[in-house]
């Protein structure tokens, strides 16, 4: 799961989204370690500052609420349990859901936007439908649009 090229030139929080992704996607194969997985590739990435703290931010909230962040997705997918998800659309579920629930920082819509765009990019259509659905029905039961 390498990211594209275009990587560099792309806005802070989606590149500090993608990092968060691929720390979290990381984490699947390497329990508890997406912090350190976070810092290798943001130091050999180079990122700014500002899209290392957003994507530790990611991170550490999907950590922190991830008991809850899997619940909320088998209920609004319950034809596949969590367990099952793809690895990529488990991870990006997970940060998406919780940008969008319990990071005021973050537009509901930009966080979706952007879930969107990397379920297409690392995962395929049928994820990003399966992302765009569950994210959609996350924002409308919180109240924040979509």
């Amino acid at each position: 799961m390498a990211p594209s090229r275009g990587a560099t030139r792309a806005r802070p929080g989606l590149q500090a989204r993608r990092l968060a992704l691929l720390a979290l996607f990381e984490e699947e194969f390497r329990p508890r370690q997406a912090v350190q997985a976070l810092a290798r590739m943001a130091e050999e990435r180079a990122v700014t500052d500002e899209v290392a703290e957003h994507a530790r931010s990611i991170v550490a909230g999907v950590a922190g609420h991830r008991s809850l962040i899997d619940r909320r997705i088998a209920e609004l997918a319950p034809a596949i349990p969590v367990s099952e998800l793809g690895r990529v659309e488990r991870a990006i579920l997970r940060s998406a859901i919780y940008e969008v629930l319990y990071s005021a920082a973050t537009p509901s819509g930009e966080a979706i936007s952007d879930a969107v765009s990397l379920a297409r990019i690392y995962a395929g259509d049928a994820a990003r439908r399966l992302v765009n659905g569950v994210l959609g029905s996350v924002s409308r039961s919180s109240g924040g649009g979509a």
